[in-house]
């Protein structure tokens, strides 16, 4: 089985998932999953109030395997700040 290759989608993932105080690592069960729903937490807070619709779950979670979007990383990076975390490097 081929591993896919960690990317910049992977280093919010983790740190949203060390900040809810989870043990999940790249490459086990739930990972992707539970990533991208944090991820997709934060984006919906993002999109509040602006009258666009965040990106689905299933889009979230394909971000993980093909490439993510500039404004998303901007979008986590922000939130990662706002939170007094260091952005991933």
């Amino acid at each position: 089985m081929t591993r896919r290759k960690l990317t910049k989608i992977d280093e919010f993932a983790q740190a949203f998932i060390n900040q809810n105080g989870c043990s999940i690592s790249p490459g086990e069960y739930e990972y992707v999953s539970t990533g991208a729903t944090l991820i997709r937490q934060h984006l919906e807070n993002f999109f509040q109030g602006t009258g666009a619709q965040p990106p689905e779950l299933k889009t979230v979670k394909n971000w993980f395997y093909s490439d993510c979007p500039d404004w998303a990383i901007a979008v986590l990076s922000r939130a990662l700040i706002s939170r007094n975390e260091e952005t991933p490097q």
